[in-house]
This record gives C-alpha cells, structure tokens and sequence, in this order.
C-alpha cells in the first residue's frame, strides 16, 4: 500500500491513496486505541494519572521569562516577513 503524506490547514497530517483512509479508517484506528489503553490500565489508574492536570503547577519563573521573550522575538520576526 503506498500513501503519501501531506499537512491539511491546521498542521495534521492528510493520506492520500491506498485503501481505508478517511474518516472511517480514522475512527476504527481510534477504537483500536482506546481498546489497547482499556486493556492495559485500570480504570482506578486512568483515574489516578488524569488527576494530576487538576494540580497547580507553576513554571519556573525563569524558564517562563525567557519562553516569553523567545516567542516574543519570533513573533516580532514572522510579523516583518
């Protein structure tokens, strides 16, 4: 099977040629997915791991500055293109 890769609009990738592409393919592969994680982790787990996005993490501050000024030069940068 020979598919080419290719970016859509919002950066994901897009197949073209070859059999089951498209959204069908896309949601049995998704299936396929969930089906491994069930198999693999508790529920008690998923629940476990999912907790720690509820947690206040703060960024070093240091860190932050400097992620600000590098996105800030890059977008000074892209905007005089």
């Amino acid at each position: 099977m020979s598919a080419r890769r290719q970016t859509n609009q919002r950066g994901g990738a897009v197949r073209e040629g070859g059999k089951g592409t498209g959204r069908a393919a896309d949601a049995t592969r998704e299936a396929g997915v969930i089906d491994e994680i069930a198999a693999e982790f508790s529920t008690e787990e998923l629940l476990e791991f999912l907790e720690a996005d509820l947690l206040p993490v703060e960024a070093d501050p240091e860190f932050r500055d400097r992620l600000k000024s590098e996105l800030w030069t890059l977008l000074q940068g892209l905007a005089k293109k």
